[in-house]
């Protein structure tokens, strides 16, 4: 890490894997600024860190997904010295058939997880690129998911929405080679947050095969933040199913997705 460490901007912060990354970030030395639209949360967040003698967090109540959200973001973040790490973690699910899912919901979710990690990066991507020459230390990660390998029936446009992502990730760390601005996607499997409750799945997450809790996610997007790893799947079991959809015929992929997700229902 340089002496003098450039802000870490991580969306998705009041909860899950975004507060667990933020107290990790800051217990580093890095500053953090955190985004989310619970005010309340970010600022007890900030206290908590402060109190455990972390760097600071500037809380930002922000809707990435709003029009304003991108010029919003990067003007806080060059007012604190300019972004070196974006972390695009804001995101949610929906469960169920699609046809009966709420219309404006998935205008919603497809806004959050899509738009608003390209508008943001976009935004953002000056300030990385100076980051980059100035110390070769700047980094774009966005949270997607396993669900990125293959189709998700029952959860059709929040898998389609996290492909989306890994493949936006993918492209662009080809794009910024020479640049000193790492970017790469973090898929993991399930983990213990509030993704069920706000997807319609209930705990059911939090009990599948190698569910990880969000501090042990956070570690792992650490890990890939500092390291550049450009695809990262953590735990062997997910790591394995990944590598395997390339294998099987796509017929068959879709036939075992589907069965896997009618028995969350």
């Amino acid at each position: 890490m340089p002496p003098t460490p450039r802000l870490a901007v991580v969306t998705g912060a009041s909860s899950g894997i975004g507060a667990e990354l933020v107290r990790l970030v800051a217990a580093r030395g890095r500053p953090v600024l955190a985004v989310a639209r619970r005010l309340d949360r970010l600022e007890a967040l900030a206290a908590e860190v402060r109190a455990a003698g972390g760097a600071p967090v500037h809380p930002l109540a922000l809707d990435v997904a709003g029009p304003d959200a991108p010029a919003l973001l990067a003007a806080a973040a060059r007012e604190r010295g300019g972004a070196g790490w974006l972390v695009n973690n804001a995101g949610f699910g929906l469960y169920g058939a699609f046809e009966r899912q709420d219309p404006a919901r998935l205008v919603t979710m497809v806004r959050t997880n899509c738009e608003a990690v390209v508008t943001l990066t976009h935004a953002l991507l000056p300030q990385l690129r100076e980051a980059g020459k100035a110390s070769g230390d700047a980094a774009m990660l966005v949270v997607a998911s396993v669900a990125a390998f293959q189709p998700t029936p029952w959860m059709a446009a929040y898998g389609a929405t996290k492909a989306f992502a890994l493949s936006f990730a993918e492209a662009l760390a080809v794009e910024l080679r020479g640049t000193r601005v790492r970017a790469g996607a973090f898929c993991p499997g399930p983990v213990a947050t509030e993704f069920g409750a706000v997807a319609g799945t209930g705990t059911r997450f939090e009990r599948a095969p190698s569910a990880l809790t969000a501090g042990r996610a956070a570690r792992e997007a650490l890990s890939q933040l500092e390291g550049g790893q450009v695809v990262r799947v953590p735990t062997w079991l997910y790591g394995f199913t990944t590598r395997a959809v390339g294998l099987v015929p796509r017929a068959l992929v879709r036939r075992i997705a589907g069965a896997v997700q009618r028995e969350l229902g």
